[in-house]
């Protein structure tokens, strides 16, 4: 049969504690909560060997003991006091004397304490009565009394820890929510916190100002809410059901806002559990991404745009590369051709042939400067002008040049800035648009010319990639035609790309005005929808000096020379050979050279008599511009005319050509070199 064991404490986690031990050990046990309650069970049952604890509310361990060893029938049970409120040896010397068997404090290891009760139910000291000679009751008394006071102030003294504890713990959990919710309501996130059934529970201050709804507004509503739609929803949905772990998804969503707006997003989403692992609910973190999406977009416009300058570039240099050699060949064939024609009556059966052969090389020589134009590699001249007053002289041209079936009306805006540019840029810009946008009209139609001026400043510019800050001329064209697509409009301004069919455009028109704004400091803007035409604006930045200039016209005649010599310097001998011809038709004595020591010697033996250079500015053994300043040592009187067939830092930066430098481009016709002769010899000085 099994020993019966009485276990005697207040607290049920002790009790669990030996009653786990003691039945894992073969041992039955029975339970009281305190003195009185065991004195009950000891009546009425019996026990092998009595557990207590000291410390009890009714009646403590000490009187428990004491009243057990004053029974006649009780006090042969083992009594063994075990506690945890231990003030010293006199506690065991106090319990050893009322009669207790064993004084065991807690926390006891299993063994030892097993040992313990081993040990107590084997001595021979369980069937001993008490001691013969008892301490006398009043010194019992007072030592029971001494003890439990001291018991007592332990216990108090450990409440009073416990308590402290209990506080500070307390402190803690408020200090940890109180921080938990400034934490919350600081995240600039949107946090919105739902159950399973996706109903809103709580929101923090930043999902009020996303979304505009206050937490009253909104709790008890489903999150369906705040998405665009419903199957955006749904699809997230579907997502959470298949996340079967606690790691976080970003989903990018269209949100909506109170007032209706919708704007993208992306939402991170926690999962809550409970202390058995199930999930109760949800958080969902939501942060608007416009700022980031626009920025996204600017960058791949920004890219976009650089892929595009570094295609341009590469063709550029192969454009500039080759019109030297190429321009070169065509001043003879245009030379020649035009001299020739000038000799052959009309009715000559070679004077027609000749003539398409002046008009192929007159054709290549424009196609070669559109080139140029679009590489911005073509020198020119600027001058301050009021753009106004030069489109308007332009008018009568471009009426003849798109035809009467279309209307050309013209919209200035009155006061417009000035602008520093070459003239006969501004002619090439205009006619490629007007041809452009005739060519876009399908029958009759209307082509629209405005200028207006316009600042942009940095904040525009941020959110307009292309754009750059300042003040602008605006030169705009604009047609009724077809229009086009978008990816049509970003091939526009590529050389050679044409939307027109095989033979009627070589697809330099737009590459050229292209190159002609941006070598000015300018940029363009295109918009265009198919069906509804197209607009080109062109902004050219504005001249902020005083003086503004009246572009030069042409002179009606060509002009003819008074026996001036000139000395003719140039390394290819058939351009040699077509300026000397050239330059004798025209009543000039001429010298030529072809390098720079030769002509350097020619002066040096009769520097009075030559009046004009004219150089090829790249030569070997020194370039034009240098050769011009030492003739000049030699010939302080001697003007220069510079001819190149494209532009060269030598003598113009950017192709810009300094203020009084005289040029002209290769390849060049008769009445070409006739006019700049006549110009650079009329000029007062060099």
């Amino acid at each position: 049969m099994k020993m019966r064991v009485l276990n005697v404490d207040d607290r049920e986690d002790n009790r669990y504690m030996v009653e786990v031990l003691l039945k894992g050990n073969g041992y039955e046990v029975q339970a009281a909560t305190n003195g009185s309650e065991a004195l009950a069970l000891l009546q009425s049952s019996a026990f092998d060997l009595i557990i207590s604890d000291i410390l009890m509310p009714v009646m403590d361990g000490f009187q428990l003991c004491r009243t057990v060893k004053a029974d006649e029938r009780l006090r042969s049970i083992p009594f063994i006091i075990y506690t945890a409120t231990y003030t010293g040896p006199q506690d065991e010397a106090f319990a050893m004397k009322i009669g207790a068997d064993r004084f065991i404090q807690k926390p006891c290891e299993p063994d030892v304490f097993m040992e313990a009760v081993r040990s107590v139910l084997t001595s021979d000291k369980a069937a001993i009565s008490p001691p013969e000679s008892p301490a006398p009751e009043k010194e019992v008394l007072k030592l029971y009394s001494e003890r439990l006071v001291r018991k007592l102030e332990q216990k108090m003294l450990q409440l009073e820890k416990e308590a402290q504890a209990r506080q500070n713990a307390e402190e803690i959990i408020r200090q940890s929510e109180k921080k938990y919710r400034s934490l919350y309501n600081s995240i600039r996130d949107a946090i919105v916190v739902a159950d399973t059934k996706r109903i809103i529970l709580d929101c923090n201050p930043a999902f009020v100002d996303l979304f505009g709804y206050s937490l009253a507004e909104i709790a008890g509503k489903k999150t369906v809410i705040i998405y665009e739609n419903e199957e955006e929803f749904e699809k997230l949905s579907t997502a959470l059901k298949d996340q079967d772990n606690d790691a976080t998804h970003l989903h990018s969503l269209h949100f909506k806002k109170k007032n209706g707006l919708v704007f993208p997003g992306e939402v991170n989403v926690f999962f809550l559990r409970s202390d058995e692992g199930e999930i109760n609910g949800f958080i969902g973190l939501i942060r608007d991404i416009t700022e980031r999406t626009q920025s996204e977009k600017i960058q791949k416009d920004l890219e976009s745009q650089l892929h595009q300058a570094q295609k341009m570039e590469s063709v550029g240099r192969l454009a500039g590369g080759v019109a030297h050699d190429y321009n070169n060949m065509l001043s003879v064939i245009l030379g020649y051709s035009e001299m020739i024609l000038q000799k052959l009556d009309s009715a000559d059966p070679l004077y027609e042939d000749l003539d398409e052969i002046h008009k192929a090389a007159v054709r290549s020589m424009e196609i070669t400067r559109q080139l140029l134009a679009f590489a911005r590699q073509q020198t020119i001249a600027p001058i301050a002008f009021d753009l106004n007053e030069a489109v308007e002289g332009m008018l009568k041209m471009l009426r003849r040049l798109i035809g009467e079936d279309i209307d050309l009306a013209w919209l200035p805006e009155t006061g417009l800035w000035p602008v520093k540019m070459d003239p006969s840029q501004l002619d090439q810009l205009l006619a490629n648009l007007c041809v452009n946008a005739r060519d876009a009209i399908e029958g009759v139609g209307k082509i629209t010319i405005e200028t207006e001026k316009t600042t942009f400043n940095d904040t525009y510019c941020v959110d307009h990639p292309g754009f750059v800050p300042g003040d602008y001329v605006l030169l705009a064209v604009s047609d009724d035609g077809i229009g086009m697509d978008r990816k049509t409009v970003a091939k526009i301004f590529e050389p050679f790309f044409t939307t027109k069919a095989v033979g009627q455009g070589t697809g330099l028109g737009l590459a050229t005005v292209y190159g002609i704004v941006k070598q000015n400091d300018g940029f363009i803007s295109v918009y265009s929808e198919v069906g509804k035409g197209t607009t080109f604006k062109l902004y050219l930045a504005r001249h902020t000096e005083q003086s503004v200039d009246t572009p030069g016209e042409r002179p009606a005649d060509v002009p003819n020379g008074h026996g001036e010599t000139i000395l003719v310097v140039e390394d290819e001998a058939s351009i040699l050979k077509l300026a000397r011809r050239i330059l004798e038709d025209l009543d000039y004595k001429v010298l030529t050279a072809t390098s720079p020591n030769q002509a350097l010697r020619l002066v040096e033996e009769r520097p009075a008599e030559i009046d004009l250079l004219i150089t090829d500015v790249v030569l070997p053994e020194m370039n034009g511009k240098e050769l011009s300043h030492r003739l000049h040592e030699l010939c302080p009187g001697l003007k220069t005319l510079f001819m190149s067939g494209y532009t060269t830092d030598v003598i113009a930066h950017r192709g810009v050509l300094d203020k009084g430098v005289n040029f002209i481009q290769k390849p060049f016709s008769q009445e070409d070199m006739a006019v700049k002769v006549r110009q650079a010899l009329n000029k007062d000085c060099n």
